[in-house]
């Protein structure tokens, strides 16, 4: 290649660089059997345009005058008016500015290059001895026009669902945080009234007792099974089994040999919150045999309200996880671009998941030295959305998801796998186009992977996967550098 020429100035072309730009020509999709002249034609005609990082190549209201063929490097647009998100639409290989067939009057956005970008640009003065010279051209940029048609459209649904979204999140957390901060306040207004009720039984027991020495026992013993309940109930919330048909038995046998009454409505709950037949035998040695039927009602009074209210209140604690969450996931209230913590955006996109994790095992290896990501986070939300929910689908309520993130040189790669059944091998070289699906009609549109994609690419990334039965894994790689171009 030729000595590097000023960023952004425009060089004619001359002989020595027509057979490098006929080369690079030949790599882009829409001239694809063009013949050798009109390559040529092509090379000679237009003019060359190195462009930097960060460099101007169009500018918003400014008028266009060039059709651009890009041969190495992208062009990111920024649509000042329409819309705070930018859209990649010109990349190696792509054909974009004015057409033939365009009445464009201005550009609507602005267009900086990428990273080094290379460019052939050819005035609209040669358009009329193009059309003649190339007769084919017509088709292909009728083509590039769809194309480019398709790719505004998409970005500007994208930018609907997100308003869409942002607007969802903000009536949800209106609607949910009063009544769900009411709820939690009478839970603990009822938590702290819960004990004047049991008075009765207390007074009684103490009475019956004897010695405040043996009501303290006693009162400690109740505040151990309480801590023991609320234990139970967080980690049932955690996805592990409590209770079982065993456990029950045990316990309502020795309750029926004790001679308690309601040992059916006990032993129930006390399995459910997991309570071992050794409490209740260290409870038998702390009271006397003619009050352990009294303790025992105070017992069953006290887990009857306890237990309602701890599920009161962690339903309530619930629905303000969720909120956070959706807030979190729409970055509500945020500018688009973000430092977004990798990890913590996908925590924070499995949330969202949770009733469906039931019977997954959930993995992490999220590497500490991992930087924050200049990006746009509601975006990468979607993402990590999208491809969870497809490794869900693909084990179909049981297996194990893995989530993994780490920094390879300047680029963090994300993976996430799962134990599925795996894709097809019919299907591996289609994932990835728009409406493709093999969930069953009416449950997927195919516009997840597509979606995945163009948002990974919007960040200069990439996205790849490899599949067998039982083990898939997708893997997106996101540059530190290139994020920083905004």
């Amino acid at each position: 290649m030729a000595e590097p020429m000023i960023p952004g100035i425009e060089c004619l072309v001359d002989n020595r660089r027509i057979t490098e730009i006929v080369t690079a020509l030949r790599t882009i999709k829409d001239l694809k059997g063009l013949t050798e002249d009109e390559f040529a034609w092509l090379a000679t005609h237009g003019t060359e345009r190195l462009c930097n990082d960060g460099d101007l190549i169009f500018s918003q209201d400014t008028p266009p005058h060039h059709l651009m063929f890009i041969l190495s490097g992208d062009v990111l647009v920024h649509r000042h008016s329409s819309s705070p998100v930018s859209v990649l639409i010109g990349q190696t290989g792509r054909i974009t500015g004015k057409t033939p067939f365009s009445r464009i009057q201005a550009w609507n956005a602005d267009g900086r290059s990428s990273g080094k970008t290379w460019i052939l640009e050819l005035h609209d003065s040669h358009f009329p001895e193009l059309l003649n010279a190339i007769p084919s051209v017509t088709e292909r940029i009728v083509r590039v026009l769809l194309d480019r048609n398709r790719e505004y459209t998409r970005a500007e649904e994208q930018i609907g669902k997100l308003a869409a979204l942002n607007k969802l999140a903000a009536n949800l957390a209106h609607e949910l945080n009063n009544p769900a901060s009411a709820a939690k306040s009478a839970s603990s207004h009822l938590l702290s009234t819960a004990e004047s009720d049991r008075e009765h039984i207390r007074y009684r027991l103490g009475i019956a007792l004897g010695t405040d020495e043996s009501l303290d026992a006693y009162l400690d013993w109740l505040s151990k099974l309480r801590s023991a309940v609320s234990l139970s109930r967080h980690t049932a919330w955690d996805g592990v089994p409590i209770g079982s048909s065993s456990l029950e038995d045990s316990l309502m046998d020795w309750l029926e040999s004790r001679g308690v009454a309601d040992a059916w409505k006990l032993a129930p709950l006390l399995a459910e919150c997991n309570i071992p037949l050794s409490t209740l035998q260290e409870l038998e040695r702390l009271v006397p045999p003619h009050l352990l039927s009294l303790a025992i009602s105070d017992v069953h009074v006290a887990l009857t309200s306890y237990t309602a209210i701890l599920s009161l209140t962690d339903a309530v604690d619930r629905i303000f996880r969720l909120v956070t969450a959706v807030k979190d996931y729409s970055y509500m209230d945020r500018q688009p671009i973000q430092d977004v913590n990798i990890a913590e955006s996908l925590e924070t996109v499995l949330k969202l998941f949770q009733p469906g994790l039931a019977g997954i095992t959930v993995r992490r290896f999220y590497s500490p030295d991992v930087p924050l990501l200049t990006a746009f986070g509601s975006e990468l939300n979607q993402v990590w959305a999208a491809l969870i929910e497809n490794s869900l689908d693909a084990m179909a309520g049981s297996g194990t998801l893995i989530l993994s993130t780490r920094l390879q040189g300047r680029t963090i790669l994300v993976e996430i796998s799962d134990t599925g059944q795996g894709i097809a091998t019919e299907h591996a070289n289609r994932v990835f186009e728009p409406f493709f699906t093999t969930k069953p009609f009416g449950t997927g549109l195919g516009l997840g992977l597509d979606t995945v994609q163009r948002v990974i690419q919007k960040h200069f990334g990439a996205v790849a996967f490899d599949s067998q039965p039982n083990r898939t894994t997708f893997h997106v790689r996101l540059p530190l550098d290139h994020s920083e171009v905004y």
